[in-house]
């Protein structure tokens, strides 16, 4: 299950991507959470429960929903400005952000190989950051794509922290329905209603794609929590921006006009792996610890 999870994850960029030309962002990230609550709601209605917490959501889980669409907006925007590959490698920084709140917030004690990890990581962003400064098209776009998605990173902190806090009490398809809806209502604001009327059936068919990448691949993730190890989960879905690396490097390779070519030189490509390398020893040093405790 957890390899649908790191698949699905490691091709988005590339559907955002080719969706963002159909429409704005605010309407990609609506569908895919309107899409996905609609589908999981009448999944739990026929066949299990959960759908109750709808009518008595816990605060903690509307906040939650709130940071996981600002994380899904920031996210795409920083495709919109930059590129796949960029903000997947840039997005790694969340995990590094999380193991950082754990110690300024929660009082956790960092660990000598988690700090090898995220100097690692660093030195990591770094290459790959000069790369896409020196050969980035704009680089002013590429600015403003890091910005958002440092602050999609920063909201998925939030978001995971909530999560943590209510999974010891709701089944974890429970809480992305009402983390679905949640956002699903937020987002209404900055849905362009006038491109679904407007969308081709490419479009279409894209949007639709990126539904069921919502549904599956967090769908997915809940099930392999049941029965294989945090710490193997975390190494996988850490190693997804490789898929979209080498996705994007084969589509340029192969000079599909659908997409722009990112102009990645080798030492921006070794960055990307280098940091996703030190992101690794940090969530796996991380769970190791909260299995030891």
């Amino acid at each position: 299950m957890v390899s649908v999870t790191l698949s699905l994850w490691g091709v988005l960029p590339i559907f955002l991507k080719l969706a963002l030309d159909y429409y704005s962002a605010g309407t990609i990230v609506w569908f895919r959470f309107a899409f996905s609550f609609l589908i999981l709601f009448w999944f739990l209605f026929l066949f299990r429960s959960g759908c109750e917490i709808l009518f008595n959501p816990p605060l903690i889980g509307v906040l939650g929903g709130l940071a996981l669409a600002a994380n899904y907006f920031g996210m795409t925007q920083g495709i919109h400005f930059s590129g796949p590959s960029n903000a997947a490698i840039i997005i790694q920084l969340a995990p590094v952000f999380l193991v950082i709140a754990g110690v300024v917030l929660f009082r956790e004690t960092i660990r000598l190989r988690q700090l090898v990890g995220i100097i690692i990581a660093m030195s990591g962003f770094y290459l790959f950051y000069l790369d896409r400064v020196r050969n980035a098209a704009d680089n002013l776009n590429y600015s403003i794509a890091n910005g958002w998605i440092v602050f999609a990173a920063v909201v998925w902190v939030f978001y995971m922290i909530c999560q943590k806090k209510l999974s010891v009490k709701y089944s974890a398809q429970t809480l992305n329905l009402l983390i679905y809806f949640v956002a699903m209502v937020a987002l209404v604001p900055l849905v362009e209603w006038g491109e679904f009327f407007e969308g081709e059936i490419t479009g279409w068919l894209l949007l639709i794609i990126l539904g069921l990448n919502t549904l599956l691949a967090y769908g997915a993730l809940a099930e392999a929590v049941e029965c294989i190890p945090l710490s193997i989960i975390s190494i996988l879905i850490t190693l997804n921006p490789l898929i979209t690396l080498s996705g994007m490097w084969m589509l340029t390779t192969l000079g599909v006009e659908a997409l722009p070519a990112e102009n990645i030189r080798w030492y921006g490509y070794l960055g990307g792996i280098v940091a996703v390398s030190g992101v690794v020893l940090v969530v796996t040093t991380q769970y190791k610890k909260e299995n030891l405790g």
